[in-house]
């Protein structure tokens, strides 16, 4: 076996005048400075991770960023150990941490943390298990390797402690990352069920025919009698001559036969099905496509596209949904790429976007790499080092943006109005749209935002010139926009019409549909089956004992969960506060409305989309798998089928309570409502006949409903823009949100009174508050938010932040209030 590395002995300190200042992944004020043993000199650089201790007993891997002679005015320990030969990071990623630590009120180690691949993040306390893929072969291992692959083997699980005392020396991470690369071992964490590969239903000819085509006039005999199965038999030998793997969808649709004329040859022995693994993410295509010719409208949104950025930067690509934007991103990603450049395509939420990644890996191949949190820890690394030496095209969700790009030259933020881009807890919370700005900036890159919805701080930009504007207002192939109709829910109340939370008009547009062989999306944006339990007597409703929010009725795991803290109760029989026994259940959501269609529709085969349904990558692959095969005919789904899904055979949407999106008390509701209507009307009618979109409400009367109606996005801009002017909010001042919370009402109470007196001092009526927001009260915490707003200046926003944190040192500082956290958030959404 190979002798140990000099470098896993503990280093004694000789006294050097070398440092390196590090990162820590910790949320410490500032970066640490550690002195470099004598050993370590030559390998120590910038970008390296390295063995440090911090406290008494905890060892971390930090991330050197500066090597310098400066001592500092504190004591120094001492670097243990190098665990990386060349740098994991470059100076733009750590411009941009900075960047973004200041701007959004985090620390370096937060960034760092929130950057970082988990197996590129290691510490003391994590938990070691054997990998899989091992397969017992220590011939690469040199002695200390084998001790802890061994110790494995007869162990479930070790600590990275267990790890120091197996091995009796201290410094063990440069070991550790070793055996990650090696794949001897994995994190514990990362041991989950990797998602399968999307599957797809084909049809093959049965022995003999399969190997013998010859024999194929008899089963044409076999078939005389079924004018329909000569057809599909037919069919399928006309598709089989270009293709290796014949769809059953595609025999349906050119032999015009169902499932059962299928069924019937199986059983005749002729055909037999059978399942294609096909990319892992999306599509069906393995071998690179050619791209489709630019219409009209796609060559001059390319052509303005590229004018806009000889003087602007950033430039806003208004174009309605289904309008062809992608064919638009694609010319411009491969003009980068040939140009030697890497580009950058961000969506809000990748989970969701099987058909772009599908049909970006048609046309690039293994140019393209798909990066989020459903990719294995060890993937994650590996794609990381990918984009070090030059990956030409990156699509991710927001966690995209930390990756160490070498020379990013287009970035691409399509649906950039998605407030999936904002993170919301925990720091940095940082919105991914302004983050790729800043980071294309860094680089000397363009960026198009894309949508369809355009936020309205993007189009204020535009309208100002601060970013360049290029409209696309056609459809594709010039296919009408879908046509609205709003069906007011109220009067068919009044008259009785409505059956549960289903209007008349569109059970009758449903039925239609399903006559003339037409697919349904039916939205409501929220899930389980009925939102409260309520007694009938006295007016109780059953709560969350941890958060001030009522309990969802889920039919299918007959339980009350809570949709923030998780936590379940069993259905109550009778009430706990009188003892009634009339409980009802009320509202809906999407597992009511899948439930309750199976009654007015019966021969409906219905799917459902939400976050109950498609908590692994696969059950979510094959949801959109059986709608795109035509074995579902209506989805329901939440705001998850609004985003990215391209189907053919859509030919109605319905939107079952437009009220609930357009009366949440938020300055913003206005435009989600509009965003979610219409992104979601535009799933209708997507390739060859114009679709319909029924959109039930209450009150028919509110503006943003007579402007989807209306498709009048201007109209909209203008009218709420407006109101944003007059009350002074966003894109006409700055926000800064913060939420103190505590376990104890008091302590936070008088701990917040003491952080508001200081914002007060300065900033006066530009802050508001503190007032109880939403929900008071989540998991355990009580909660009260402070809104300070400020007039659109960076030296006011940066003084803001510098009020902020002083307020939060005075009240932590005083007696009793140094357990009240402060979350502090830049730009809400």
């Amino acid at each position: 076996m190979n002798n140990p590395s000099p470098t896993e002995a503990y280093h004694p300190v000789i006294a050097t005048n070398t440092y390196a200042t590090v990162i820590l992944p910790l949320a410490v004020p500032k970066p640490y400075i550690y002195h470099v043993p004598e050993a370590l000199i030559e390998r120590i650089q910038f970008g390296v991770r390295v063995e440090v201790q911090f406290g008494k007993n905890k060892i971390y891997a930090a991330l050197v960023i500066e090597v310098h002679s400066s001592a500092p005015e504190y004591g120094t320990k001492p670097v243990l150990s190098v665990i990386d030969e060349v740098p994991i990071i470059n100076e733009t990623q750590l411009k941009l941490w900075e960047w973004m630590s200041e701007y959004y009120c985090c620390t370096l180690g937060e960034m760092m943390d929130a950057a970082l691949p988990a197996n590129l993040k290691l510490a003391s306390e994590r938990r070691i298990v054997l990998s899989p893929v091992f397969d017992d072969n220590y011939e690469n291992l040199n002695d200390k390797e084998y001790l802890i692959a061994e110790a494995l083997g007869l162990q479930n699980e070790i600590s990275i402690a267990d790890v120091r005392k197996i091995l009796n020396q201290k410094t063990v991470y440069p070991l550790i990352n070793r055996l990650l690369e090696k794949k001897v071992i994995y994190f514990y964490e990362e041991m989950q069920e990797k998602y399968k590969p999307k599957k797809i239903a084909c049809l093959r000819l049965r022995e003999p025919y399969f190997s013998r085509p010859e024999l194929l006039e008899e089963a044409f005999e076999l078939c005389s009698r079924s004018t329909r199965q000569v057809e599909a038999l037919m069919a399928f030998v006309q598709l089989s001559k270009n293709q290796k793997a014949v769809r059953k969808q595609e025999v349906y649709k050119k032999a015009n036969v169902d499932n059962t004329v299928l069924k019937a040859m199986v059983k005749k022995g002729i055909f037999e099905f059978w399942e294609k693994e096909v990319s892992r993410i999306g599509g069906y295509e393995e071998e690179l496509t050619e791209v489709q010719e630019l219409v009209e409208q796609q060559v001059q949104a390319l052509q303005s596209t590229k004018a806009a950025f000889k003087e602007k930067n950033v430039v806003l690509l208004h174009g309605v949904t289904g309008s062809g934007k992608t064919r638009v991103y694609v010319e411009l990603i491969k003009e980068a790429i040939e140009r030697g450049e890497q580009a950058l395509f961000l969506l809000p939420e990748v989970a969701l976007t099987t058909q772009i990644i599908s049909r970006l890996r048609n046309n690039f191949g293994n140019q393209i790499a798909v990066y989020h949190h459903r990719i294995s820890n060890n993937e994650r690394v590996d794609l990381w080092k990918e984009v070090l030496v030059g990956k030409p095209i990156i699509l991710g969700a927001r966690s995209g943006l930390f990756l160490p790009f070498q020379n990013l030259k287009l970035v691409i933020v399509d649906e950039e109005h998605d407030s999936s881009y904002k993170q919301q807890d925990p720091n940095p919370r940082y919105n991914g749209r302004d983050v790729a700005i800043f980071l294309a900036h860094l680089h000397g890159a363009k960026v198009v935002l894309g949508t369809a919805t355009p936020s309205l701080e993007s189009y204020q930009n535009a309208k100002t010139c601060k970013y360049g504007l290029v409209n696309m207002r056609e459809r594709f192939g010039g296919l009408q926009m879908p046509e609205i109709e709003i069906v007011d829910a109220k009067e068919e109340m009044k008259k009785r019409k409505l059956q549960s939370h289903f209007t008349s008009v569109l059970l009758e547009e449903l039925e239609a549909a399903l006559q003339r062989g037409e697919q349904a999306i039916l939205f409501q944006n929220r899930r389980g089956y009925a939102p409260t339990l309520r007694c009938t007597s006295c007016g109780w409703h059953s709560e969350c004992k941890n958060c001030d929010v009522s309990l969802t009725y889920h039919k299918y795991q007959h339980n009350l969960q809570c949709h923030y803290c998780g936590f379940t109760a069993t259905l109550y029989k009778k009430c706990p506060a009188c003892g009634g026994i009339e409980l009802k259940l009320q509202g809906f959501g999407t597992e009511k409305i899948e439930d309750e269609l199976k009654i007015y529709l019966p021969n409906a085969k219905i799917g459902r989309m939400d976050f109950d349904t498609v908590r692994t990558k696969n059950a979510h692959a094959k949801i959109i798998n059986d709608f795109e095969e035509r074995r579902l005919d209506i989805l329901v789904g939440t705001q998850m089928v609004t985003k990215g899904l391209d189907f053919e055979n859509v030919g109605i949407v319905g939107v079952l309570s437009a009220d609930q999106l357009l009366q949440f008390p938020d300055f913003r509701a206005s435009e989600r409502g509009f965003q979610l209507i219409t992104q979601v009307a535009g799933r209708a009618g997507r390739k060859h006949k114009r679709g319909k979109v029924l959109v039930q409400a209450m009150n028919v009367e509110h503006p943003v409903l007579k402007e989807v109606l209306e498709s009048d996005f201007q109209g909209f801009f203008k009218r709420e823009i407006a109101e944003r002017k007059a009350f002074h909010y966003p894109p006409f001042a700055r926000l800064i949100k913060i939420t103190l919370k505590h376990k104890k009402p008091k302590v936070l109470n008088d701990g917040t009174s003491v952080f508001v007196k200081v914002l007060k001092k300065q900033f006066g009526k530009r802050v508001i508050g503190p007032a109880i927001p939403h929900l008071g009260r989540v998991r355990g915490q009580y909660l009260l938010d402070i809104l300070v707003k400020l007039e659109r200046d960076a030296k006011m926003l940066q003084k803001a932040k510098e009020l902020i944190r002083d307020a939060t040192r005075t009240m932590q500082q005083t007696k009793g209030f140094s357990t009240v956290r402060v979350n502090v958030d830049v730009d809400p959404i």
